[in-house]
């Protein structure tokens, strides 16, 4: 089982992250966990130069907070922190398809995510479902997305 973690800093994509290396213990998985810096959003952005270079150093903070859960909580299993640019959303999903997610956690910021991948998998056929886990997921409030094994 792979499990991807939507990671934007947040309180909630660190239990996001916890949560899921904590099921990929359980289930014998692996989680890959995905930071997206959106470098859109600065384009035609009306604000001091320095405004980016601020927002690309807390990314990186978060970033930096990122590996250390891995390293704390991740022993004994496969955890790894991929970093991209662009829109969040867009390459969260394109991360998910080339990945091949089992599972996708996303904090409440990024629900919308989740209807998204869907969609984008009906289109080739698989199905997904909307999920919790174990109703800890609820009580995180994390959006999962569970991708049912293919079949050979």
């Amino acid at each position: 089982m792979k499990i991807m973690v939507a990671y934007d800093g947040t309180l909630q994509s660190k239990d996001a992250l916890v949560y899921g290396i904590k099921k990929a213990k359980e289930k014998g998985g692996e989680v890959v966990a995905l930071h997206v810096f959106n470098g859109p959003l600065f384009l035609d952005y009306d604000a001091t130069p320095e405004a980016e270079a601020t927002a690309r150093a807390e990314s990186a903070r978060f970033v930096e907070e990122a590996k250390s859960l891995i390293r704390e909580k991740g022993q004994g299993i496969k955890a790894s922190l991929f970093t991209g640019e662009g829109n969040p959303e867009e390459e969260v999903i394109a991360f998910a398809k080339a990945e091949h997610a089992d599972v996708l956690l996303c904090p409440p910021r990024y629900k919308s995510i989740i209807k998204k991948y869907q969609r984008a998998l009906a289109k080739e056929g698989r199905k997904a479902a909307v999920s919790d886990l174990s109703g800890e997921a609820e009580k995180l409030n994390l959006a999962v997305l569970s991708v049912p094994q293919q079949t050979m």
